[in-house]
């Protein structure tokens, strides 16, 4: 089992279904067969899909965006 940490949405098309607003929650592998966990944000339904079955799996966006902060101050009056 492999818990990842991924931060964003997929849309999957799995055995002609059609999937939104998924979250990534793991993947395993058992007997040699992979599959993968995924949460759905908004209904808190969890699927578990085979991966060799899996027709589209599409990354919609991250949920939060990385940012680089400077945390130094502008100038001396407003610093400590």
């Amino acid at each position: 089992m492999k818990i990842l940490a991924d931060n964003g949405f997929y849309e999957v098309e799995y055995d002609n279904e059609h999937y939104e607003n998924l979250e990534l929650v793991r993947t395993d592998q058992i007997c040699e067969i992979n599959y993968i966990t995924m949460k759905n944000s908004l209904t808190g339904e969890v699927y578990t899909f085979e991966a060799d079955k899996i027709k589209q799996l599409r990354k919609l966006m991250k949920l939060m965006p990385a940012t680089k902060e400077n945390l130094v101050a502008d100038n001396r009056s407003y610093s400590l």
